[in-house]
C-alpha cells in the first residue's frame, strides 16, 4: 500500500467542488489525465472507489467518497492553518475586513486602540460590502471581518458587538428642517425621490426588508438612482437629488456637520446588529485571537 500525499487530497477535493475532472484540471492548471491519475492512485491506496462511474451517476461521490471528502477537507484546512499561522505569528500580521457601516466609525477606533497596545502588530484592513467581506473570510484573505448582516452561519461564526439603526436623510433645506421640528417620521417622506445602494450591502438588505413591510405611499417609492459608493450617495442627498435610507453610523458625522438632516423612520428606531465574524473551521492566529478578545471587552465596556 502506498502513502497518501497532500496533492492527491487537493486534486480530489477540487474534483468534488468543481463537479468534474475537466473543471478541476482547469482550476489546478493540470492535464485531465494527471487529475485522473491522482484520483486513481488515491482510490488504489484506500481500496475503494470514490466516484460513481456509471452513466447516470458519473462523477457523483460514493458513500466512501463522501467520508473521504470530509476528512480530506479537514486535513487540507489544518495544513493551510499551519502554513498561514506560522507566517502570521512571525510577522504579527492581523488581516481585517470591514463593510461600510462598521468601517466608518467602529473599526478605526478598535484598530487604533489595539495597535497602541500592540505596536509590533502590522494591520491590513480591507473594505467592501457585507457580502464581499464574508467572501474574503471564506477565501482566507482576511482573518476577521466586521459586517452588518450574518448570511453564512454554516461556514462563518458571528458575534454581535454593536447596534446600528436605519435613518432617512434629506438635504439640509428649510422645508425639511420644518418637518423635523414638527417631529415627522422618515416613512412620511418616502414620496420623495429615493437614492438606493447596490445589492450586497448589508444596509441595503435591511432597507429592502424594511420597505417590504412598511406602509408605502400609493404607487410605491420612486428610485431616482442606484449608487454603489455610500459617500457619493450622501453627497447626492446633500446636493438635493433626493432622500436615502442609510446606516446612522455612516452618516452621523455629516449630520453633526449640518450637511444633511436625519429622520427616524418609525417612532421606535429600526435597529440592526453589527457583527464581528470569522471562519468556523480553522484556527485564528495569536494576533487575531488577541484582537477578537479586545473587541469583545470594548463592546462590553462600551
Amino acid at each position: 500500500m502506498g502513502n497518501i500525499n497532500l496533492k492527491q487530497l487537493e486534486v480530489f477535493a477540487a474534483v468534488v467542488e468543481c463537479g468534474s475532472f475537466t473543471e478541476a484540471a482547469n482550476q489546478l492548471y493540470m492535464a485531465q489525465s494527471t487529475v485522473s491519475s491522482h484520483i486513481h492512485a488515491l482510490e488504489a491506496i484506500l481500496l475503494t472507489p470514490l466516484f460513481h462511474r456509471g452513466a447516470k451517476k458519473n462523477g457523483a461521490l460514493t458513500d466512501d467518497g463522501k467520508r473521504v471528502y470530509q476528512l480530506a477537507k479537514d486535513v487540507l484546512e489544518k495544513c493551510r492553518d499551519l502554513e498561514t499561522g506560522m507566517v502570521e505569528e512571525k510577522g504579527s500580521e492581523l488581516r481585517l475586513g470591514a463593510s461600510t457601516a462598521p468601517g466608518c466609525q467602529l473599526v478605526p477606533s478598535y484598530v487604533a486602540a489595539f495597535c497602541r497596545r500592540r505596536p509590533d502588530c502590522c494591520v491590513s484592513l480591507k473594505h467592501g460590502d457585507s457580502g464581499g467581506i464574508q467572501e474574503m473570510l471564506l477565501e482566507r484573505e482576511i482573518q476577521l471581518g466586521f459586517v452588518g448582516s450574518a448570511d453564512n452561519r454554516q461556514d462563518l461564526s458571528y458575534e454581535c458587538i454593536a447596534k446600528d439603526r436605519l435613518v432617512l436623510i434629506t438635504p439640509c433645506q428649510d422645508h425639511y428642517a420644518a418637518m423635523q421640528a414638527e417631529g415627522r417620521l422618515g416613512r412620511e417622506l418616502l414620496t420623495e425621490p429615493l437614492l438606493s445602494r447596490e445589492y450586497g450591502s448589508g444596509t441595503q438588505e435591511m432597507v429592502d426588508n424594511y420597505l417590504t413591510g412598511a406602509q408605502l405611499p400609493a404607487g410605491g417609492v420612486r428610485v431616482a438612482a442606484y449608487v454603489s459608493n455610500p459617500v457619493t450617495l450622501q453627497k447626492l442627498v446633500a446636493e438635493g437629488m433626493g432622500v436615502a435610507i442609510v446606516s446612522y453610523l455612516t452618516v452621523q458625522e455629516r449630520v453633526a456637520a449640518g450637511e444633511v438632516l436625519a429622520f427616524e423612520l418609525e417612532e421606535r428606531p429600526v435597529e440592526r446588529n453589527i457583527y464581528i465574524a470569522w471562519r468556523t473551521r480553522g484556527e485564528l492566529s495569536k494576533a487575531a485571537k488577541e484582537f477578537l478578545a479586545f473587541v469583545r471587552r470594548s463592546a462590553e465596556e462600551g
